[in-house]
């Protein structure tokens, strides 16, 4: 049998414990509702720079593609996005932007802008005098930068023009390259060709009747004495399609 001391021993040892976990439930219940009690705090909805200003120059410039890079900022970056966007130099190329707030800041901003437009190329290499047609040409994007004076961007401006140069492969077309395609009048003397994929035949013949370059025309073949039907492509040569 224990001692009765044993017992009241025990019971000191153990009521406080208890207390002190007791005493912890009050305290977190007290700190939770202070956390609550907090006033709840919202975030200003964040905004890129790069595409702010990549969709300012799209919507005040008529290129339909855009590229950003190097941006240096001067100055801290406000939490609501520029009410007004002033281009102080340049575009294309090295820029500076002016950014102005509804808060009465400003923020200057230095980006190289690089800018595109849609142009005219030649697949092939041509001769001077050839009639451009639709297979002839493609649509590129080229930087504004590089894009020669008088750039076409329109096929319709080019198709059945006859070139008063000979060109490269993948040469933009201008205004200056071409002209109007001249008459062939009848029974002028032409080169009759035949094009295919592995081959290339050519004969002499004769215009049977008068035509523009771009037009199809009636031509004799001299060697076999047959009239055949072809694409006038320029003043000298009737394109035989197979």
């Amino acid at each position: 049998m224990r001692p009765l001391n044993s017992k009241i021993s025990s019971k000191k040892i153990n009521k406080p414990l208890l207390s002190g976990r007791q005493s912890l439930t009050p305290l977190l219940l007290l700190l939770l509702s202070c956390i609550n009690l907090l006033p709840s705090v919202s975030i200003a909805s964040s905004w890129k720079l790069e595409e702010t200003l990549k969709e300012y120059v799209k919507n005040v410039y008529p290129w339909p593609e855009i590229m950003i890079s190097d941006i240096v900022v001067k100055g801290d970056i406000p939490d609501m996005k520029p009410s007004k966007i002033i281009v102080q130099r340049g575009l294309p190329g090295k820029t500076i932007f002016l950014l102005e707030f509804n808060s009465s800041e400003t923020l200057s901003v230095s980006a190289n802008v690089k800018a595109f437009d849609n142009v005219i190329s030649v697949k092939r290499a041509f001769k001077k005098g050839y009639i451009l047609q639709k297979d002839d040409i493609y649509t590129v994007l080229m930087d504004v930068q590089r894009i020669p004076a008088g750039a076409l961007k329109e096929i319709k401006s080019i198709l059945g023009k006859s070139l008063n140069r000979s060109i490269l492969p993948n040469t933009p077309i201008t205004a200056q390259m071409l002209t109007d395609s001249c008459t062939v009048r009848k029974g002028k003397k032409v080169v009759l060709l035949v094009e295919g994929e592995n081959f290339r035949i050519s004969t002499t013949g004769e215009v049977k009747e008068s035509g523009s370059v771009g037009d199809y025309v009636k031509a004799l073949n001299i060697s076999s004495k047959k009239v055949i039907t072809g694409l006038l492509v320029d003043e000298n040569t009737v394109k035989v399609e197979l």
